[in-house]
């Protein structure tokens, strides 16, 4: 089950933090994901999207097992 998933289910709210850093060729991205205004997930990765799939992961990982 994907956490966008989980969340409509469950009727959770998720949000998510992008942040950027490094020098614009070489950028690594992070992504922080809530539920309800708690941090859940973090990804770290080159790139946008696999920054966003490691954090989503992670999340749904921990929101499985809390709630």
């Amino acid at each position: 089950m994907e956490l966008k998933n989980w969340g409509q289910h469950t009727h959770k709210k998720i949000e998510y933090e992008y942040q950027k850093s490094g020098p614009q060729h070489n950028e690594t991205w992070t992504v922080i994901v809530r539920v309800d205004e708690q941090e859940c997930g973090r990804g770290v990765a080159k790139n946008k999207r696999g920054a966003e799939e490691a954090a989503a992961e992670e999340a749904l990982r921990v929101v499985q097992q809390q709630f």
